[in-house]
């Protein structure tokens, strides 16, 4: 250990205490990767320590002394982590805070909670619960996973009674070691007497930190949105045999202003979920279960008074049926299963990532309608790398999912590319595929992704860029936060804009 190494680690333990600051070998590897580091082929330094903070003054005191020593800080708030966003490429301080997991207030009156960054949807779903309030599902392996994540990117699914930003107000450690707080909590008696309203004096100041993937500070407290649970609730699931009929009725149930969500996916995805990996070896059990499957997939959550979802059910079928749905006959298992999913609370979306943790998604966003043609090019460029499916050695199709906002005016797109790690060919082969996938996103479809990517920064304006630097130099004038990344503001869209 260096002297300076040495005189930040005294000063970090009087903040902390020794227990909770580590520069065991053995402790700091977990740190250093996740599913998406492979294909960045890009080695990882350990950092020098892994701290723990317990409260948003240890957080401010940890970043004081990171623009003391000008050493950099990685902040993660659980470790479920699958986009290269939390990994220390500069070495320095990984910032880990999974001891903030506290539930400060669950408030029936707002349907709000306040809560610290390490809190989980099933920890915030089972206390919102008690209260006949819930959490507004985003979809995926969320049950461990911390509810703050979904707020550094823009992704996260919409539905039409619900809005995209579950965000309300905030606190946050800027990297410049001040503490700011947002909307109605921006006053000095707001954060204890009103902190339940999103919008304050000047600028949505919340919106900045949604979609800064950390680069504008560390969230230490978030009064986020929930739901009232209603009456009844329940989904209902409709087939298609093509994607075109499907968006449409998508589109078409979306606009009656009844959902409480929408998911429209393909039969890769739902295979991937209802079966073990073990089936996905035996080719006659894979070929059994994905026959039960449709080729398309249409989930519609509905909720309300029984009377109000039972006339819901039929005006969904009035919507779909005419245009080629039919109602998804699952057994009961994988119904389950895919209700599961659908609620945002799934452990079985995990078989995704089992035996192989190899996991990359081509996401953008487009109007409904050119939802079929980008799907499209999408399996062509997957096509034409050979692309093959680990477990089954069979060429590789894409798993779906599209995803309404805003009444389906825009629809998200994604598709999962799921690879071995170890095949260091199938890497590389992944990589590329990926590259030209975005490109044509970004450069045939205009496709907005919602997180950096070279294809997209390529493009980005000179005064938007300029725009987002400039808020990054402010809040963080030592370079702190996040350096040497791909989610590094200031190194990415400089390098992009001019041609780098």
């Amino acid at each position: 250990m260096t002297a300076q190494a040495a005189d930040l680690y005294k000063e970090l333990v009087d903040i902390l205490g020794e227990e909770n600051i580590s520069s065991e070998q053995a402790d700091l590897i977990p740190y250093m990767k996740d599913s998406y580091t492979a294909l960045m082929r890009k080695a990882i330094p350990f950092p020098d320590f892994v701290v723990m903070p317990g409260s948003t003054g240890e957080v401010q005191g940890i970043i004081r002394l990171a623009n003391k020593y000008r050493i950099p800080v990685y902040p993660r708030s659980f470790g479920v982590n699958i986009a290269g966003s939390a990994v220390p490429y500069a070495g320095g301080l990984v910032l880990d805070l999974k001891r903030m997991n506290r539930i400060l207030e669950i408030n029936e009156d707002t349907m709000t909670a306040f809560i610290e960054p390490g809190v989980s949807w099933g920890q915030l779903r089972k206390e919102a619960r008690k209260k006949r309030l819930d959490i507004i599902p985003i979809g995926g392996p969320y049950d461990t996973s911390p509810v703050g994540n979904f707020l550094l990117t823009n992704i996260t699914p919409y539905s039409t009674r619900y809005p995209a930003d579950r965000a309300v107000t905030l606190e946050a450690v800027l990297p410049n070691g001040e503490i700011i707080r947002t909307g109605s909590q921006a006053t000095r008696t707001g954060a204890e007497l009103n902190p339940y309203f999103r919008y304050a004096y000047g600028p949505d100041i919340t919106g900045l930190f949604r979609g800064s993937l950390g680069n504008y500070g560390i969230i230490t407290r978030l009064m986020i949105r929930l739901r009232p649970l209603a009456e009844v609730e329940k989904n209902v699931y409709y087939a298609f045999d093509s994607l075109e009929p499907a968006v449409e009725a998508m589109k078409s149930v979306e606009r009656l202003e009844i959902t409480r969500y929408s998911m429209l996916s393909n039969r890769h995805l739902s295979l991937r979920i209802a079966a073990h990996p073990d089936e996905l070896r035996d080719a006659a059990r894979r070929d059994a279960i994905m026959a039960g499957l449709p080729e398309y997939q249409l989930v519609v959550g509905l909720g309300g008074k029984s009377r109000q979802v039972e006339l819901y059910e039929e005006m969904v079928a009035e919507e779909i049926i005419p245009r080629g749905g039919r109602e998804a006959g699952f057994d009961d298992a994988t119904r389950a299963v895919m209700d599961e999913m659908t609620e945002g609370a799934s452990q079985k979306v995990l078989r995704m990532f089992a035996p192989y943790a190899g996991f990359a998604a081509v996401i953008g966003c487009v109007p409904a309608a050119r939802a079929k043609d980008l799907n499209a090019a999408i399996r062509e460029t997957v096509k034409k790398y050979g692309l093959k499916d680990a477990l089954s050695g069979q060429p590789l199709e894409p798993e779906l999912i599209v995803i309404p906002y805003d009444r389906c005016s825009t629809v998200y797109v994604e598709h999962e590319i799921l690879y071995d790690p170890l095949d260091s060919e199938g890497v590389q082969l992944v990589n590329n595929c990926l590259r030209e996938c975005y490109a044509r996103l970004v450069m045939n479809y205009g496709a907005v992704h919602t997180m950096p990517n070279r294809s997209l920064l390529r493009v980005v304006l000179p005064s938007y860029a300029e725009l987002l630097t400039g808020i990054k130099k402010m809040v963080d004038p030592n370079g702190i936060m996040m350096p040497g990344g791909p989610y590094t503001l200031e190194e990415q869209l400089k390098a992009e804009v001019q041609g780098g």
